[in-house]
C-alpha cells in the first residue's frame, strides 16, 4: 500500500491511499479466512469449507468487511507514522467503493488537524499574581450568609406590612399601558425582601400590601433587562401578598457552628478561612494564567479547523431553538442559518486560544487519558447531584466527550506555561471605594 499526504488548507489534510491488486487480494483472503474458522455448511466440517465457495456465497458480506478493515488499518498506520491527530471524522471520497479481486483500489481521505503554529517564547514569561489574603471580614461575610440560610420562618401574631428581611409569597400579574394582560408576566413565588431578588419597584409595592390583600402599582424594568420585550418598559403590576413570615436568624455561636457541621465556632471560622484561601489561590492562579495566555495570543495568528467551528455552531443553533421551542413552530432553514451566522464570530473568538493551547500541548507531547475525561464527568455529577452513569452516557451521546477532552488538553498546556513562568506576587488591588490613604 502506498500513500501521499497533501495540504488542502492550513488545517485540513488529504490522504491518498493506493492498494495494488495483490494488496486487495490479501485483504479479501484474510477476511475469508476469518469467516472460514467458524463457518459450517452442509457437507463440510467447521473450518473446512473451501475458500472459493465462501467468497462466492458470502461475498456481499466479506468484501465490504475486507475493504473497511484494510482502510482502517492503513489510516491508523499512516497517522502513527506521520504523527497526525484528526480532530474530526474522516471523510472518504468514494465511501461506496469496494475492493474487487484482481483489481487495484485507490481513495482519498480528508480530515482536519490542528494548525501549524510558530510559537512565541513561552518559557520564563513574567507575570504578576496577587497575594492571597483572607481577613476576618471575609469570614464574617460567609457566616452572615450561613445565618441567612439557617434562618427560621416565624408566623407573625399580628398582621403588619412586609419589611426587609421578611419572606413573602406573592401572586402577581402584569398589564401593559392599554390594560392588556401580559402572558409572560404572571405567577407566584416566595421572595425575601431586601435581598435584591426582585426589581426595586416590585419590592417597594409589596411593602405596601398587608397579607391577604392586593394592590396595583407601576414597575419600571431597566433598559438592560434580560427579557428584551420588557426592557425599558413600565408595567402595571397587580400584586397579592399570599403569606408573610418573619425570618429569625440564629445567633453567631457554637450552636450555629454545629448546625453548619463544625465542632464549635472557632473550628467553623478556621474551616471557612481555609476554604476561602484555597478558592482565592485558584482564582489568582487562573487570573495569572489568563494574563499569560492573552500575552501569547497577541503574538500569533491561529487558523481554526473548520470542523471544530461547525460542530460548535451546530450545537449552539440546536440549543438555542430547543430553548425557544415549546408550542412554537419549528424554525425554518433561513432562521437557523441566520442564527448560525450570528453566533459564529463569537464561537471562533472563543476557539482560537483553545486551539492554540491544544497545538502547544501536541508540541509538548501532552495528552489526556480517557479516565481523566471520565473523572471530570464524575466530579460534575457529584457537584450537581446527578447520576454519574446517566451524565456520562448523555455526554457520550451528545459528542461532548470530545469537547471535554479538548478543554482538558488546553488546560494542561496553559498549566505547563504557568509552571515555567516567573510569577511575581503583588499586593491585591484596592477594592472599589478604598483609597490609597485609607490606612493612614
Amino acid at each position: 500500500m502506498d500513500f501521499s499526504i497533501a495540504d488542502a488548507s492550513t488545517t485540513r489534510k488529504n490522504l491518498s491511499l493506493t492498494f495494488s491488486a495483490d494488496d486487495v487480494a490479501r485483504a479479501i483472503d484474510r477476511a475469508v479466512a476469518e469467516r472460514r474458522k467458524t463457518l459450517t455448511l452442509p457437507g463440510f466440517r467447521t473450518g473446512k469449507v473451501p475458500a472459493g465457495l465462501i467468497e462466492k456465497r458470502f461475498g456481499d458480506e466479506i468484501i465490504p468487511a475486507a475493504t473497511q478493515q484494510a482502510l482502517d488499518e492503513a489510516l491508523a498506520d499512516v497517522l502513527k507514522k506521520e504523527g497526525l491527530h484528526p480532530l474530526s471524522g474522516v471523510e472518504l471520497d468514494n465511501p461506496s467503493g469496494l475492493f474487487k479481486r484482481g483489481e487495484g483500489y485507490s481513495c482519498t481521505m480528508s480530515f482536519d488537524v490542528l494548525p501549524a503554529i510558530e510559537f512565541p517564547a513561552y518559557e520564563g514569561l513574567e507575570v504578576d499574581q496577587e497575594k492571597v489574603v483572607v481577613d476576618d471580614a471575609d469570614v464574617d461575610a460567609i457566616i452572615d450568609r450561613l445565618r441567612t440560610d439557617l434562618a427560621e420562618l416565624v408566623d407573625l401574631p399580628l398582621a403588619r406590612l412586609p419589611q426587609d428581611g421578611d419572606q413573602v409569597v406573592v401572586d402577581y400579574k402584569g398589564f401593559d399601558e392599554n390594560g392588556q394582560a401580559l402572558d409572560d408576566v404572571q405567577g407566584q413565588f416566595p421572595l425575601v425582601l431586601g435581598r435584591k431578588q426582585a426589581l426595586p419597584d416590585f419590592e417597594n409595592l409589596v411593602k405596601t400590601i398587608l397579607p391577604g390583600e392586593e394592590k396595583d402599582g407601576p414597575v419600571v424594568f431597566p433598559a438592560d433587562y434580560a427579557h428584551k420585550p420588557l426592557a425599558g418598559k413600565t408595567v402595571t403590576m397587580h400584586v397579592k401578598v399570599i403569606s408573610l413570615k418573619e425570618r429569625k436568624e440564629p445567633e453567631i455561636n457554637d450552636e450555629l457552628a454545629k448546625k453548619a457541621g463544625a465542632k464549635d465556632l472557632a473550628e467553623l471560622r478556621k474551616q471557612i478561612a481555609e476554604h476561602l484561601e484555597n478558592s482565592k489561590k485558584q482564582q489568582v492562579r487562573s487570573d495569572a494564567m489568563q494574563k499569560l495566555l492573552d500575552g501569547l495570543m497577541a503574538q500569533v495568528s491561529v487558523d481554526l479547523p473548520q470542523s471544530l467551528v461547525d460542530v460548535r455552531v451546530r450545537r449552539a443553533v440546536a440549543e438555542h431553538f430547543a430553548r425557544q421551542s415549546g408550542d412554537a413552530a419549528q424554525p425554518s432553514e433561513e432562521e437557523r442559518n441566520a442564527y448560525a451566522d450570528k453566533v459564529r464570530p463569537d464561537i471562533e473568538q472563543a476557539l482560537r486560544p483553545q486551539v492554540f493551547l491544544m497545538a502547544l500541548a501536541r508540541k509538548e507531547n501532552l495528552d489526556v487519558k480517557p479516565e481523566e475525561v471520565e473523572l471530570q464527568i464524575y466530579q460534575m455529577a457529584m457537584r450537581s447531584g446527578q447520576d454519574y452513569r446517566k451524565l456520562s452516557d448523555a455526554y457520550r451521546r451528545a459528542g461532548l466527550n470530545n469537547d471535554l477532552y479538548d478543554r482538558l488538553l488546553a488546560d494542561k498546556a496553559i498549566s505547563l506555561v504557568y509552571s515555567k513562568a516567573k510569577v511575581h506576587e503583588v499586593e491585591p488591588a484596592k477594592a472599589e471605594g478604598e483609597t490609597a490613604g485609607a490606612d493612614a
